[in-house]
């Protein structure tokens, strides 16, 4: 019952902040996928190889937007490096700027713990991404618990066959057995409402085969102006399938591009309070995983003067990927 009542001050005060744009996640209606991790264990253990290789998947045209993956019993079975898994594959946007691609794994019952294989035009692996970049977050306003990473993709080579074209999502075999501890929701109401917390254990979520993930896709070259002020950090070893090596990891460096320039009366210089009062925000809303409103206020702060504001969210950006 205090799960509820948390609910529901939660939903108000999303609306009250203008948040409630924000997909709800229906939790309830994916209880089978949710309820039991020994029954999707049981299913997995029974499943087969669907291919052979990367290149034999099918895989869905993955929209702008938000998506909601369902991913159980009816999904494809493959067996990657730590085992065999469910697992969806994506084809991404085309014909867009560089895009933040945000995963969320919602909790209930049980959580599924995602992995990211970004492949080539080619289907050959670029980067896996995972533990470095999925981490427990607690529910917040809309946002249920969850684990929770961020995937950030150049677009400044169009064309290139190197270029990042496709993902799968899964959750590796290693990773069954495990669990994840998350804040009990007497807790989360008592910090909200800054009271004491109780003195209670918090839940421990067993890992699960089958999990329901919210992906949420922004072209950030969209009336953001910072379409491609930086490349992404690739975070996890670049790993290839079936045990292959690969020699070395790719990286990227933080890029700007050179754009024509328009001859206009520049704004008179900040004041070093409000240059800072702009980093600190820019770094919160990076870390908060509140992308759009980090380069919003890079644009503001930009039009007010500033000269470092794009380099703070560059630098946080960086360090998100870690």
């Amino acid at each position: 019952m205090k799960r509820v009542k948390m609910s529901i001050a939660a939903v108000i005060t999303a609306l009250l902040t203008g948040c409630a744009g924000n997909m709800v996640v229906p939790l309830q209606e994916h209880g089978s996928i949710l309820n039991d991790a020994d029954q999707a264990k049981q299913a997995l253990a029974k499943a087969s190889s669907c291919c052979v290789a990367f290149k034999d998947f099918s895989y869905a045209s993955l929209p702008e937007g938000e998506t909601l993956l369902a991913i159980d019993g009816k999904q494809p079975t493959f067996r990657f490096d730590e085992g065999m898994s469910y697992f969806a594959a994506y084809r991404l946007p085309t014909n867009t700027g560089n895009l933040a691609i945000s995963l969320a794994s919602q909790v209930s019952k049980t959580v599924m713990v995602p992995k990211v294989i970004m492949l080539d035009a080619e289907f050959k692996v670029t980067r896996v991404l995972g533990e470095s970049v999925f981490s427990y977050q607690p529910a917040h306003l809309l946002d249920n618990d969850r684990i929770e990473g961020r995937v950030f993709v150049d677009r400044s080579m169009p064309g290139n066959p190197a270029s990042e074209t496709y993902m799968i999502v899964y959750t590796p075999a290693d990773q069954l057995s495990g669990s994840t501890t998350i804040l009990h929701p007497s807790k989360a109401f008592a910090r909200a409402n800054g009271t004491v917390e109780p003195d209670i254990k918090d839940p421990v979520i067993p890992h699960s085969p089958w999990g329901l993930v919210q992906i949420k896709v922004k072209d950030m070259a969209q009336g953001s102006g910072l379409e491609a002020v930086f490349k992404p950090e690739y975070a996890d070893k670049v790993a290839m399938s079936q045990g292959q090596q690969v020699a070395g990891i790719a990286t990227a460096a933080v890029t700007t591009t050179a754009t024509a320039t328009v001859a206009a009366k520049p704004a008179p210089a900040m004041l070093s309070e409000t240059e800072a009062f702009y980093q600190s925000q820019i770094e919160k809303a990076v870390k908060a995983g509140d992308i759009d409103k980090a380069m919003k206020l890079v644009n503001e702060a930009e039009r007010a003067g500033s000269t470092k504001a794009k380099a703070v969210f560059v630098d946080a950006v960086k360090r998100s990927q870690k």
